[in-house]
């Protein structure tokens, strides 16, 4: 397995202000949507010089002289935008200058395990464990405001009182009929696995970043499927975590059907026994104002969220957002009284009572993309704002560069 990790913001201020440079001193001119937009990644088209070892890239906003730390990557510049006003046009000045500390979202490898922490603001927030000695990778723990984590710490750590589903990982991805292999459950006789080829990690201002190349293979590691994920972390506040999640899949071994099944989630996760709503301490919400795991378990939904009160630390909650190029949008939701969450869009017939079939094809060569954010937040889910939060995700801010005067 191949581990890469790479620093956007290096610390190395002997380095010169070369690089990106043609970046100092554009404009960029910002319209916001009709939402009231609170902490909104936008990104603009740039591929122009990286910043170089030493050097940051900032936004900075005229008005207040306040900088917001951005990412130079793939192509594009991303910076959050702290709020704006439906409807509000500001103007931002980009700065590259001397890195004088560490970057505000850092990915940094675990000495002697296959681990990369994610650090936001100098606070943990999570770590990716890819270790081929499990059936899967999986992010745990998973921290809100406060430290206090919102996932399942079984089976990765101290036992608790639900020890079921062994397979239920905290944060994941997972489905469990690919050509008839199982790589949702782990204790099947179809159980298989996902194998991680090759892992990297990235710091950086207004996200970090994680990619990783992976194998699913049947119970005997014969490949199935290729599958290439990437999760981005943003530099937000503690109250309002945010991470994009990316997966792509491949059929690069010959054809590759998604059967029909009602076990799986393409992100997924398994709450914290503080807050289940079978216990009475929690509420499932969906995007059309469900409430409940009968009224919302299988529904299409563009988002699902699962908040839940903790003793001593207040409300915090989980909302998954549906992008609208996924395939079925918005997808319908295997949630559950007793912790689970996931995005499932093949299910069909056991969440139509068999009016439809989910059943979908790759031919030999195709790939098929998901994407999700996933929004760590205190409050539930009208206090959180998650509807308008969503709308960010899908109509976020408009960002351009301005014409040079």
């Amino acid at each position: 397995m191949r581990v890469i990790l790479c620093c956007t913001l290096a610390m190395a201020l002997t380095a010169g202000l070369a690089g990106a440079q043609g970046l100092d001193g554009r404009q960029i001119h910002v319209t916001a949507g009709s939402q009231t937009s609170q902490w909104a990644p936008v990104a603009l088209p740039y591929d122009g010089a990286k910043p170089a070892d030493g050097q940051c890239v900032v936004v900075v906003d005229p008005a207040s002289g306040k900088e917001y730390p951005a990412t130079v990557r793939d192509g594009e510049l991303v910076f959050v935008v702290e709020n704006a006003a439906p409807g509000e046009e500001r103007e931002f000045v980009v700065k590259v200058k001397a890195a004088d500390a560490a970057p505000p979202v850092e990915v940094v490898k675990r000495d002697g395990a296959d681990a990369l922490d994610v650090v936001i603001a100098g606070e943990p927030f999570t770590t990716y464990t890819y270790s081929n000695d499990n059936r899967k990778p999986y992010l745990w723990p998973v921290l809100s405001e406060g430290g206090v984590g919102v996932t399942r710490d079984w089976p990765m750590g101290e036992k608790v009182a639900t020890e079921d589903h062994v397979h239920q990982k905290s944060f994941w991805t997972a489905y469990g009929d690919i050509n008839g292999v199982d790589c949702w459950a782990e204790t099947s006789e179809r159980s298989g696995y996902q194998h991680s080829d090759a892992v990297a990690g990235g710091s950086g201002g207004a996200y970090g970043w994680i990619t990783a190349q992976n194998t699913w293979q049947d119970k005997d590691h014969n490949p199935v499927i290729a599958e290439a994920r990437e999760y981005r972390f943003y530099n937000t506040p503690e109250s309002m975590k945010m991470v994009d999640v990316k997966v792509t899949f491949t059929a690069a071994y010959g054809e590759a059907k998604f059967g029909d099944t009602k076990e799986g989630g393409i992100v997924s996760l398994r709450m914290h026994d503080a807050i289940l709503e079978k216990n009475g301490a929690g509420v499932i919400t969906n995007a059309d104002g469900l409430k409940g795991m009968q009224a919302c378990w299988g529904k299409p939904s563009v988002w699902c969220d699962y908040s839940g009160a903790f003793e001593g630390a207040g409300v915090r909650g989980v909302a998954v957002f549906d992008n609208p190029a996924n395939l079925r949008h918005p997808s319908r939701w295997h949630v559950r009284d007793y912790g689970l969450m996931g995005a499932n869009c093949f299910g069909l017939s056991h969440f139509t009572d068999g009016a439809e079939n989910g059943d979908f094809t790759l031919k030999n060569g195709e790939s098929l993309t998901f994407a999700y954010r996933v929004y760590i937040h205190s409050g539930d889910a009208e206090q959180a704002r998650v509807a308008d939060r969503y709308a960010d995700y899908v109509a976020p801010p408009k960002a351009e560069w301005a014409a040079a005067k």
